[in-house]
């Protein structure tokens, strides 16, 4: 009982979670300046945008059979698309649940059992986790400059930047040498503690998944599939720059901050990131000088052309996958 209440809680409290930010966001903003942005706007752009998000999911569906087949099950990259994409659209619904759709459709398509099928996905988040941070730590490295100087100028040192940019690098590495030593201190003792205990477990889930992906027969070309998914993910940032008047001078830098912005706002419990990806990605672009109005606008097109690809493809996807669930078992049930 008092699981399945929980359930319902955060059921309920994600999407609130959302229309919290959204409403936030709305209160900075002219709704109307929204109004002309998206009507000025070069769809051009937006779709070429999102026929990279598309291509990203269909080499993810790709990489994930490179996961599957070690297990000594067959897998089909189409089935594994079909299930890729209602997951991602499962997602603006409930969050995090599109995984176990996910999981459960491909089961059902190509006969692979659900509990192996989330060992695959577990170690896929794993690596793009890894991926995440070398992609911020290379942002924050190349970008410390303007990172210094926007932090500097909040705190209202004018000319005293070049302080603050050490203190980041000098805290962004104690950090990780701290968490490394208390890590590795942890992990060799027995904790009573549950929490540090998850977090420990967690940790060491993260680096044996990282492990397994060297004993791929084909590590390499995991790895290539994976920087052609970041590569897609950093072009949808990019391309949409182009669309408007107001970002369309932006350039690689701000699109890597924006990538790596954009997935930490995703991975805020929020239904595919709605609310969280609006009230973000606008502060980000702060740094390179774009007002709060023409970030949010940015931000507006940018998540609701990669959803509406996300929901027509999803959809498409989720009759698709019926007519492979009878292709399967032509007797059975669908």
């Amino acid at each position: 009982m008092k699981n399945k209440l929980l359930k319902i809680l955060k059921r309920v409290a994600y999407p609130l979670v959302g229309l919290g930010l959204i409403y936030l966001v709305l209160q900075k903003v002219d709704s109307n300046e929204i109004w002309t942005a998206l009507k000025t706007a070069n769809y051009g752009w937006v779709l070429l945008a999102a026929l990279a998000g598309l291509t990203s999911h269909f080499v993810r569906a790709v990489r994930w059979k490179m996961l599957i087949e070690p297990l000594g099950y067959a897998s089909r990259v189409r089935t594994g698309f079909y299930a890729v994409m209602v997951g991602y659209a499962v997602n603006y619904a409930t969050p995090r649940f599109g995984e176990v759709v996910r999981c459960a459709l491909k089961s059902n398509t190509d006969n692979v059992p659900v509990d192996k099928l989330v060992g695959t996905v577990f170690i896929e988040r794993v690596f793009d986790l890894i991926v995440t941070a070398i992609i911020t730590l290379i942002a924050v490295f190349i970008q410390y400059d303007v990172i210094g100087n926007f932090i500097a100028e909040q705190f209202q040192e004018n000319g005293g930047g070049s302080s603050i940019k050490l203190i980041i690098l000098g805290g962004l590495a104690a950090c990780g040498i701290v968490g490394i030593l208390i890590y590795n201190r942890l992990r060799k003792r027995e904790l009573k503690n549950p929490l540090l205990r998850k977090i420990v477990d967690l940790i060491t889930g993260l680096i044996e998944g990282a492990k397994s992906i060297l004993k791929l027969e084909r590590p390499l070309l995991f790895i290539a599939y994976t920087l052609v998914i970041w590569l897609m993910y950093f072009m949808v940032s990019y391309l949409i720059f182009f669309a408007l008047d107001s970002t369309s001078h932006l350039g690689i830098d701000a699109a890597l901050t924006t990538l790596i912005v954009a997935t930490i706002a995703v991975i805020i419990p929020a239904p595919g990131g709605l609310g969280s990806f609006h009230y973000f990605v606008p502060l980000g672009l702060l740094l390179y000088g774009i007002n709060i109005q023409d970030g949010t606008n940015y931000a507006i097109i940018s998540h609701a052309s990669q959803m509406l690809m996300i929901l027509v493809i999803g959809g498409i996807s989720a009759i698709l996958v019926r007519f492979e669930k009878k292709k399967l078992n032509p007797n059975g049930a669908s």
